[in-house]
Order: C-alpha cells, then sequence, then structure tokens
C-alpha cells in the first residue's frame, strides 16, 4: 500500500494557487503561501474580564475601599480613562487598559460598587491583563504553506490583518459509478438491482478531502458508453474517479477503456480490502479506479484517493492520521496482504485504546463502515494477529 501511494503522491499535479476571502468556509483548504501577520494583535492593553482596574500598589492590603472614576468599554480609544493613585475604573472584558492602571480586580472579588468599590483580594501587577502584541506581531507566522486550514484556525487568520488568502485550487472531480445492477438510493428496487451505496459514501468523502464534485454519473456496462462518458466527465475535470469496472469480470470495462484511450500506471496492490484497485491518466484527467464493493471504495479513498486530493492542492502532509492501540481479540487474515479491518475503540484509562473487529469484515457489508470508528492495519507478513499486539490505526 505505502508503495502504491508512493507512486500516487508522485504522479498527480499540483493546482495553481487562487485568491479567496477569509470566512468560516475555509476550513479544510490548504494554504498556498504563508500567511504572517500584518498588525499587532491586541494593538493594545487589555482587560481579560469585567472588573475595575487598579495600581496593584494600590491595593496590596486589603480589604480596601477605592473611589471609581469613569469606565472603560470594548470598543472605546484607548487613553479615554485614567487611574490616579488611589483611584480605580471599571473595565469590561475586551477594553482597552486605563492609562496608569497595571492591574484588574475582577467583579468577583469585590462588592460589584458603583461609585466606591470594596476590594476583598489583592491582584498581582499584570492580574487580567492581555498585554499588546502577546498573540501576534507583524511577521509572525500564523500558518505555513501546505497546511490544512482546521476550524480552530480561522480566529489567527481572521486575526491577521489579511483579507483574503493563497490556496491551493480545489480539485474538479467526475465521479462514476459503473453497473447495470446500481439505482439511485430511495429508487424502487426492480430484481437483481442494487442502491448505488458506495457512490453516494464518496460524494461526501471527495468534499471532506477539499474537492469540488463537478459530475456525477452511473453508467450501464456497455463499452461504448462507458467509454464515452469517462472521456467527457474526464475532460472536464482535474480528477476521474470511477467505482467499479477494475476488476478481471467480463463487464469490467472501466480499466480496459483507459488502457486503450489513456495511460494506466498501477493496476492492482497487495492489500483487502481493495486489491483491484488502479491509477493512471484519462483525456488530461487524474485517474483513479475504485472496486465496487463499498467498503472498498471507501477504503481505498481513504488511502489514495484523499492523499491525492489533498497533494494536489499543495497539502505538506497528505497522509491520513494514524494511532497506536492494543488488539483485543485475535485476527485472522491473508498471508502477504495488508489489510484494513473496521474496528472499534475501547478507551481505557492510563493505557492506549483497546480495538476489536466491528463486525462482518466482508467487503459488502456498509454496517462495519457505519459501526466502526478506525480501520486497523495489519501487515502483509503472517495470517494470525494475536490479542495484545500493538497495532496502528486509522481514524474514521
Amino acid at each position: 500500500m505505502e508503495e502504491a501511494r508512493r507512486q500516487i503522491l508522485a504522479a498527480v499535479p499540483r493546482l495553481e494557487s487562487e485568491s479567496v476571502a477569509i470566512d468560516g468556509h475555509l476550513s479544510g483548504r490548504v494554504l498556498a503561501a504563508d500567511v504572517r501577520a500584518r498588525v499587532t494583535l491586541p494593538p493594545f492593553d487589555n482587560s481579560a474580564m469585567d472588573g475595575y482596574a487598579v495600581r496593584a500598589e494600590d491595593v496590596a492590603r486589603v480589604p480596601v475601599r477605592l473611589p471609581v472614576r469613569g469606565e472603560m468599554a470594548a470598543g472605546m480609544a484607548p487613553g479615554a480613562v485614567r487611574v490616579e493613585p488611589g483611584s480605580c475604573a471599571k473595565v469590561m472584558t475586551g477594553a482597552p487598559l486605563p492609562v496608569g492602571a497595571d492591574a484588574v480586580v475582577p467583579y468577583e472579588w469585590t462588592d460589584h460598587g458603583d461609585r466606591e468599590v470594596r476590594i476583598e483580594r489583592a491582584p498581582r501587577a499584570g492580574n487580567a491583563v492581555r498585554r499588546r502584541g502577546e498573540d501576534l506581531r507583524p511577521d509572525d507566522l500564523v500558518l505555513a504553506a501546505g497546511a490544512r486550514i482546521r476550524p480552530t484556525d480561522l480566529s489567527a487568520l481572521a486575526g491577521c490583518g489579511w483579507a483574503q488568502l493563497q490556496l491551493g485550487r480545489r480539485p474538479r472531480v467526475a465521479l462514476a459509478s459503473t453497473g447495470d445492477e446500481l439505482l439511485p438510493p430511495g429508487a424502487e428496487l426492480r430484481p437483481g438491482a442494487i442502491y448505488d451505496t458506495a457512490g453516494v459514501a464518496l460524494e461526501a468523502q471527495i468534499a471532506a478531502a477539499g474537492g469540488e464534485l463537478v459530475a456525477r454519473l452511473r453508467v450501464p456496462d456497455d463499452p461504448e458508453v462507458v467509454e464515452r462518458e469517462l472521456l467527457a466527465a474526464a475532460g472536464a475535470a482535474d480528477v476521474l474517479v470511477t467505482v467499479g469496472g477494475v476488476s478481471v469480470g467480463d463487464h469490467d470495462h472501466v480499466r480496459a477503456t483507459v488502457e486503450r484511450r489513456g495511460r494506466l500506471r498501477l493496476w492492482r496492490v497487495a492489500m483487502r480490502p481493495g486489491r483491484p484497485i488502479a491509477f493512471g491518466e484519462l483525456a488530461g484527467a487524474v485517474f483513479l479506479g475504485l472496486p465496487g464493493n463499498p467498503v472498498s471504495a471507501s477504503v481505498t479513498f481513504i488511502l489514495f484517493g484523499a492523499p491525492a486530493l489533498l497533494a494536489m492542492q499543495g497539502g505538506s502532509n497528505p497522509l491520513p492520521p494514524q494511532a497506536w492501540a492494543e488488539l483485543l481479540e485475535p485476527v485472522d487474515k491473508p498471508d502477504g496482504l495488508e489489510t484494513f479491518h473496521r474496528a472499534t475503540l475501547e478507551p481505557r484509562p492510563g493505557q492506549i485504546p483497546g480495538v476489536r473487529l466491528a463486525g462482518g469484515q466482508s467487503s459488502g457489508v456498509t454496517r462495519s463502515l457505519s459501526q466502526g470508528d478506525v480501520l486497523l492495519v495489519l501487515p502483509a507478513a503472517g495470517a494470525l494477529v494475536t490479542a495484545g499486539t500493538r497495532v496502528s490505526v486509522i481514524p474514521l
């Protein structure tokens, strides 16, 4: 699997960048250039709590009463209020620290007085004060090129002073499910027909990896139709993802089309599920041919498809995250094939999590995906992995 993925990531093109406004829709996008701060944040010393701005030396001995001389609210200009020796001022969270003050006494340490306040607890200098520039200063690195933006990154990006960022363009993806038997979810099933369960899952997985779905096809098992539809879809996309038609059956026409009209770089990987995966180019697009079984399709997209889309956007770390767990039951596997089982984690305080299989492991059992927390990764060598073995897992 690792060798196949290395070849795929080495072959996919890097897409151009584009300028995009900073907003909540950036989550999941990939930065094409370093983001460095243009401003100082916070731009002034400000209060971290609602309370009273004081000079710490005036409240070194408590309890003490001080006259309240003014109030600073968020949005007021720095310098609008001054704290003279022996006095204090009300201050709200986020408001500039009044001139002369060096600490904030939270409301909870006082009697909440308006004209005069009784302070019960002495603050140290700097208490509840956010200092100018403690978050960002001009030219500080906020996020490096190649980073995938998380929701938790957006506060820093919004505060860095830029209106727009350079991002890797989202790959345009055409998705084609193949097979005479496939119907859309919810359709009335005729004899011999099944729902297109793999395709709908891949629509979501493509979006989660930053892809933009520009075509969604269901193609019958007719070699002429397969060739015509795939060439048209690939010509309008950066990536063509197919489901089914890449094995060795009499009605598997996808791989033959790519071999005849494009370039097949890779076919079949020593793994289960997902052995008949194919990769190459067709009509100028990256071609990724996934097996038709729904579990195989999802697993191979996690391992190959999502990393390829992220690499095309310039992602510096496109591989799926992995963690360690301890196997709680013995698992049989075919010797010589790396295997990816759907499994559930069991938290164990003070230890690494335990992991056990999530029901039936057939590549057609979709419930193993919905019930599983992780893919349990087992090495190719050996036919039995014993309980207690430390194993690698990939979060679903």
